[in-house]
């Protein structure tokens, strides 16, 4: 069987999130470090990963898009997600990029590249005008993320758990 690989960058290939994933989503999104910044902070649970992976097959043939596995090119080893997504439901009219990586991956930029390479497939390939991104407020490492990819801050969302960051990146066309 041979992969259709979505999008890559010098370290990373990505390509749909798949059922055969549930081990490594485990490892990201069940590490309660790795999710004080996402979400209410919970780590992932089974039920969740399985209706992730159901949403994101639905996404793909619906819109081309979804979550994304990174595997890495020297050891075929998945080393975290990175996605478009219109989270929420219903779902979000704005196309949003998640990612998380494994955290004995963190610090090693994998964050950065996979992003640039992501934005051009967004651009290039998909053909989105606009992407933004959510963070924390506090999550510092993701704003620097970001900004490496060229997001600007946009006017931040306030709800009953408190600010939400929002981040827009323009995608300029050809």
């Amino acid at each position: 069987m041979t992969t259709a690989w979505s999008f890559s960058s010098e370290r990373l290939r990505a390509r749909p999130m798949a059922h055969g994933d549930e081990p490594a989503m485990r490892q990201v999104y069940g590490d309660p470090v790795s999710m004080r910044f996402v979400g209410d902070g919970t780590p992932i649970t089974e039920a969740e990963i399985a209706l992730w992976i159901e949403r994101t097959r639905g996404n793909f043939l619906t819109r081309g898009y979804g979550m994304w596995a990174l595997v890495e090119r020297s050891s075929g080893a998945t080393v975290g997600f990175m996605g478009i997504v219109h989270p929420g439901d219903p779902p979000a009219d704005e196309p949003e990029l998640k990612y998380a990586f494994l955290r004995s991956r963190w610090g090693e930029g994998l964050a950065t590249e996979a992003g640039r390479a992501c934005v051009e497939h967004a651009r290039a390939d998909l053909g989105l005008e606009r992407l933004i991104a959510t963070t924390d407020p506090e999550h510092v490492v993701s704003h620097r993320v970001l900004a490496r990819l060229g997001f600007t801050r946009a006017p931040s969302r306030f709800d009953e758990d408190g600010e939400t960051r929002v981040f827009e990146l323009l995608l300029a066309r050809d």
